[in-house]
């Protein structure tokens, strides 16, 4: 099936890595045109190499939550492929702690990455989907964003993000702008928290395992990315304002 991706300009966040990489190169293997943006330099220019093989791509190194680095990724990413219709709001993080033990900067921080950014850069970008015709807004969030779990700051900032893309689609419909949440469970990536957590307790893997996942096993980063291609193409066009886990049944949430 053409999913209608081939030529359409996509900006992924946190996509030197894991899910975030995945995810460029599922929008390339569509024939898309994909920036990515990432912190780590290196990882990032290895990232884009690969991209660049079978696709056209760019490249962006920058902290998202520093002032202006979204503003001139956008810029950068518009004067290379000529618009922007598809935004992947990926890069995120997780502080943990009890709540006596975090200062308020840790929870301005994971604010900043998990929320401001995302709402900085859909306000930025929806500004050049309009001028196309509309555009898909995907925004990462996290299972434990529609139920308790997780750490207390990753698990408001992912409900906030939830919250955010709801009302921002109701807001965007009239300019044919969709804007929707992949919740994703726990995914196993390479040199990820979970490959190095049951590396070093394989006791807890299987525990974890036998009591978390049903279907046997944690996610893969590409069953994720597929859920993203899918959001973003055109075929897509009455999904909006919706939050999609991609979980493997770990959820607990009937919503």
């Amino acid at each position: 099936m053409d999913l209608g991706l081939s030529g359409k300009v996509a900006m992924v966040t946190g996509a030197s890595r894991g899910l975030g990489r995945a995810m460029a190169h599922a929008l390339a293997d569509e024939g898309a045109h994909v920036s990515i943006c990432a912190r780590t330099r290196d990882t990032l220019n290895e990232a884009v190499a690969a991209l660049s093989k079978t696709g056209s791509a760019m490249g962006f190194a920058g902290d998202l939550t520093a002032q202006g680095t979204a503003e001139k990724w956008v810029d950068e990413t518009v004067a290379k492929f000529g618009g922007i219709d598809v935004l992947v709001n990926n890069a995120g993080a997780a502080r943990p702690g009890a709540l006596a033990d975090l200062p308020e900067s840790a929870w301005q921080e994971q604010f900043d990455l998990n929320l401001f950014a995302p709402v900085r850069l859909a306000k930025l970008c929806a500004t050049f989907m309009e001028k196309r015709g509309g555009g898909s807004i995907i925004n990462i969030g996290s299972i434990y964003g529609r139920e308790s779990g997780g750490p207390l700051t990753y698990n408001a900032s992912k409900a906030a993000l939830h919250s955010f893309t709801k009302m921002l689609a109701r807001e965007y419909a009239p300019k044919n702008i969709r804007v929707n949440t992949i919740a994703p469970g726990s995914i196993l990536t390479a040199g990820g928290n979970w490959e190095r957590r049951f590396r070093e307790n394989p006791a807890f893997e299987k525990d974890f395992i036998s009591h978390e996942m049903p279907a046997g096993r944690l996610g893969r980063p590409d069953e994720v990315a597929y859920a993203v291609v899918m959001l973003a193409s055109p075929r897509a066009s009455w999904i909006t304002g919706t939050n999609i886990p991609v979980d493997g049944a770990q959820g607990r949430s009937i919503l």
